[in-house]
């Protein structure tokens, strides 16, 4: 009898411990684990979802690619403190507005394989329609390998949620090596 409890009380936790440790099915709008957070997320124009999250307490950083019934590419591939160092952050702003040609870049980069991934979040200056200065918000990814760019994906910035741009917290656990990339 002991037995039988002891080996329906594992059988709960192996159903369960997938999603009592962030490894379930991602959230149906994002492609996130329970416990993580979406630090950046969009809809290609292809109808794919990117998200980039962060685990529990900043555990991680994981990006994913797909849709929430398929994750097609998740990287890095183990979920620890060293994936922070596996990504390269880049972020430029000049402000002045449509004067100065304002805007602000930011990418996260990482390389799986032989093949690049720039997750890029852009917003410059321009004229509206109007005539008044709006700053129409840009996401995407660019994918490529030796030889040059293999993809470029364009994002539906209506659908983009977050952004790349990281807290002085997290661009210390994200490395910038060129020579990495």
């Amino acid at each position: 009898m002991q037995s039988q409890k002891l080996a329906a009380t594992a059988a709960v936790w192996l159903l369960a411990g997938s999603s009592l440790f962030g490894q379930g099915k991602p959230a149906s709008n994002v492609l996130r684990r329970p416990g993580e957070t979406t630090m950046f997320s969009f809809r290609t124009t292809g109808g794919k979802t990117v998200s980039l999250c962060e685990g529990p307490k900043g555990a991680y950083l994981v990006y994913r690619f797909g849709t929430a019934a398929k994750v097609e590419l998740q990287y890095p591939a183990v979920l620890d403190a060293g994936s922070w160092k596996k990504f390269a952050y880049a972020w430029y702003f000049r402000g002045g507005g449509l004067a100065n040609a304002g805007h602000s870049d930011a990418s996260l980069t990482f390389r799986n394989g032989k093949i690049t991934y720039e997750l890029y979040d852009m917003e410059h200056a321009e004229e509206g329609q109007d005539g008044e200065e709006t700053y129409p918000r840009e996401v995407g990814m660019h994918i490529s390998n030796s030889t040059g760019i293999m993809a470029d994906i364009s994002g539906d910035e209506s659908t983009a949620r977050g952004g790349i741009m990281l807290s002085d917290r997290l661009r210390e656990l994200a490395t910038r090596n060129e020579n990495s990339f």
